[in-house]
């Protein structure tokens, strides 16, 4: 019997300097439309969801809202596996990116050795009652797989309305082949 991986959830709040938090929100929506940042990270296939913000003022949505003495990192994931695994495989397969995203948190020590770095998020870890995860089943790379699928078969079923059963047959065979790693 395949045992199941159970999602978890991980939310880290960490100090940043201001500057650091500058950088932050420059480089943030660079990063975000760049395919190279973004490709070694959804290749993660554990990840369900991540999401960072910065937060400079609370109530963070008012205005007239107190500026904190250190702006905030604040990391959020689920995940499958555990919490070491999960770190462990950032801090092996991404070490400059996450170098890139926290230098600038006080007392960074680094991606590597990772046993230091999974103390420091350990120590920044926030535990989590409740989270929403609409795939629990999928990662990350598991539903971009299916969405891409269903843009081929939709894409498939339009070229193909009209073909008699030779043409089909022959047509559906190249769409097998050429999705089989999306399913």
């Amino acid at each position: 019997m395949e045992r199941r991986q159970r999602a978890q959830a991980v939310t880290i709040i960490s100090p940043v300097r201001r500057w650091w938090a500058l950088w932050l929100a420059m480089t943030w929506p660079v990063a975000d439309r760049l395919e190279l940042v973004k490709r070694p990270l959804v290749r993660l296939s554990f990840i369900h969801f991540a999401h960072w913000s910065l937060l400079q003022r609370m109530p963070p949505a008012v205005r007239s809202a107190r500026r904190l003495p250190h702006p905030y990192l604040i990391f959020q994931s689920n995940f499958d596996d555990d919490l070491y695994a999960y770190i462990d495989a950032f801090s092996l397969v991404v070490p400059g990116r996450m170098r890139a995203m926290w230098q600038g948190v006080f007392g960074f020590p680094g991606p590597r050795p990772v046993d230091r770095f999974l103390s420091f998020i350990v120590a920044r870890t926030t535990p989590t009652q409740y989270y929403y995860c609409a795939y629990p089943e999928a990662s990350s790379t598991m539903v971009a797989a299916a969405l891409r699928l269903g843009d081929e078969h939709r894409r498939f079923a339009a070229e193909t309305a009209e073909l008699g059963d030779a043409a089909f047959a022959e047509r559906y065979a190249d769409f097998l082949a050429r999705t089989q790693l999306l399913l």
